[in-house]
């Protein structure tokens, strides 16, 4: 083998292994999209492209009781992000909850299991006490978790929510948050979203209908 020839081989090789990385991070994101795009045309809204899982973290619940991922697990979960001084989206969105809960349980006694979570995005202001006080007013069973700053980041990062506090010019102070309710499966993974506005048929049938498409799984 010649010199030159040898470093035609290198540079052919080289150019060769290039293409096929470029191929395959083309290949796989269009592979996600093919997944997402099997479902029912009115479960693409709502489905994620891949199921994200749960990273480690640990909040309190309303009536001081530990949660971290673990109790995510063996039920299907409906997760909201919010706080207590939410002028408009937080209440009327438990609200909503507490009603397409009454849905659920009348479509299907077994979703007395399923878990509705009420995330305050407030730590500093929204206490234990107060989330329980508030969160109740709506639905007795609803959960509220509270906890330190840097734990519920973690959280929402890992589950694809976002805040973020704000003060206009005159001074109000208010929190941006995400405002889909994020639905976590059996298995203690993001699956997807259902979107506002929120309807609560609608969400019911949007439920109903992910079930089906992913095997009926009601665990």
């Amino acid at each position: 083998m010649t010199r030159k020839f040898f470093w035609w081989s290198v540079l052919l090789a080289a150019v060769l292994g290039v293409a096929t990385f470029a191929f395959e991070m083309q290949r796989r994101p269009q592979a996600v999209r093919d997944a997402r795009t099997a479902a029912p045309a009115g479960l693409q809204a709502v489905l994620w492209p891949q199921a994200r899982p749960i990273a480690p973290f640990h909040l309190s619940t309303q009536n001081g009781a530990n949660f971290g991922p673990e109790q995510f697990l063996g039920q299907w979960n409906f997760v909201f992000f919010g706080y207590l001084s939410c002028p408009d989206v937080c209440p009327t969105t438990l609200q909503t909850l507490a009603d397409f809960r009454r849905r659920l349980l009348a479509a299907d006694p077994a979703a007395a299991r399923y878990r509705f979570v009420f995330v305050s995005v407030d730590p500093a202001n929204d206490t234990a006490e107060r989330v329980g006080a508030y969160i109740g007013y709506f639905d007795r069973d609803f959960l509220g978790l509270t906890g330190e700053a840097g734990e519920l980041a973690r959280l929402a990062r890992s589950m694809g929510a976002a805040y973020a506090e704000r003060v206009d010019e005159r001074g109000v102070r208010t929190v941006d948050h995400s405002t889909s309710v994020l639905l976590v499966d059996p298995a203690g993974r993001v699956v997807g979203g259902l979107p506002a506005p929120h309807d609560p048929a609608r969400m019911l049938v949007l439920f109903q209908a992910l079930l089906r498409y992913l095997g009926g799984s009601s665990a």
